[in-house]
């Protein structure tokens, strides 16, 4: 099995697919919660979409401690030639600001 070229754009793609699955999932509640999680500032998803910062190595490690069974840390690090999960085609779509408050 060959393994693509390594490109942290792609790798980036993935972790944030992850996450967004995990969070849709139920595993978490939000993204503030998985960044208090991995130790990073809530903001930091939004500079890893933008380009500015960067999935790594401790993040990986601390998702993969916190959801051993649900995290698919392989897929974020090697792709689709490891795992066989297809490559996410763009940054999952967030929603942004404060949630509605219902009464």
């Amino acid at each position: 099995m060959a393994l693509p070229d390594f490109s942290f754009a792609q790798l980036d793609l993935r972790f944030l697919a992850e996450a967004d699955r995990l969070l849709k999932a139920g595993a978490v509640a939000s993204y503030r919660e998985l960044a208090e999680m991995l130790a990073i500032h809530p903001n930091t998803f939004s500079q890893i979409e933008a380009g500015k910062y960067h999935c790594n190595a401790k993040m990986l490690y601390l998702l993969r401690s916190f959801f051993p069974d649900e995290a698919d840390v392989d897929w974020v690090l090697y792709g689709e030639a490891f795992t066989g999960r297809p490559e996410p085609t763009g940054a999952p779509k967030r929603e942004r600001g404060r949630p509605v408050r219902t009464p």
